[in-house]
């Protein structure tokens, strides 16, 4: 299922095509609802809540049957387990540490998997974003960070994260591809015969 509305991918496809007029640089813009299901994490809560269960029930009814506390501790399981996967409880409970590294591993994977390391000139630049975790990152190939630090990218970061948490990602997406077609044209013009070697719509994930 589309994230966004096909009206807001057209125009974000044609805030790429333009940046990439100006320079030499691949630009791609990656969307995802969500970077990790957090399974492993939600067991592990699940599990550790249904372990401590007997013994809070023992100081409560000491005489209580074993098989009775099995039972509560299996459906204590269960239930915490349904709980900690709602994904507003997920965010409650998971720190935002987890959640960006897992969000950022996401997104080195995308990188990858999309091919901005293997353009002709390694001059690929994505922007990433993972709604669930709240979570931007702009990734560029070795061509990119040779001439740009990775602190040029962090304020056009910041903003959009602004943006992600009030649903604006039209807005996000287009002024960050805006601001950083801009600082790419100004490091990386445009040069001759030079083709488009990657796609210039949304990817979503």
């Amino acid at each position: 299922m589309s994230i966004l509305k096909n009206k807001t991918k057209e125009k974000i496809h044609q805030a790429i095509s333009e940046a990439e007029t100006k320079s030499s640089c691949e630009l791609i813009a990656v969307l995802t609802q969500k970077s990790s299901d957090y399974t492993t994490i939600t067991l592990l809560l699940a599990s550790l809540i249904a372990i401590l269960m007997p013994a809070f029930l023992l100081i409560w009814k000491p005489h209580m049957e074993a098989l009775y506390i099995y039972e509560i501790q299996v459906v204590t399981f269960a239930i915490t387990y349904l709980l900690f996967s709602i994904d507003k409880i997920q965010q409650i409970l998971i720190p935002k540490k987890i959640l960006h590294k897992q969000a950022s591993a996401k997104a080195y994977e995308s990188f990858m998997a999309l091919g901005l390391n293997q353009t002709t000139n390694h001059q690929g630049v994505m922007i990433f974003v993972s709604i669930f975790e709240h979570f931007v990152e702009i990734i560029v190939d070795n061509g990119v960070s040779d001439k740009l630090p990775n602190s040029i990218w962090q304020n056009i970061i910041d903003e959009f994260i602004i943006d992600v948490k009030n649903g604006d990602f039209e807005k996000g997406y287009i002024k960050s591809i805006q601001t950083i077609g801009e600082i790419l044209k100004a490091e990386f013009p445009m040069q001759k015969n030079d083709k488009n070697e990657l796609c210039n719509h949304l990817v979503e994930i």
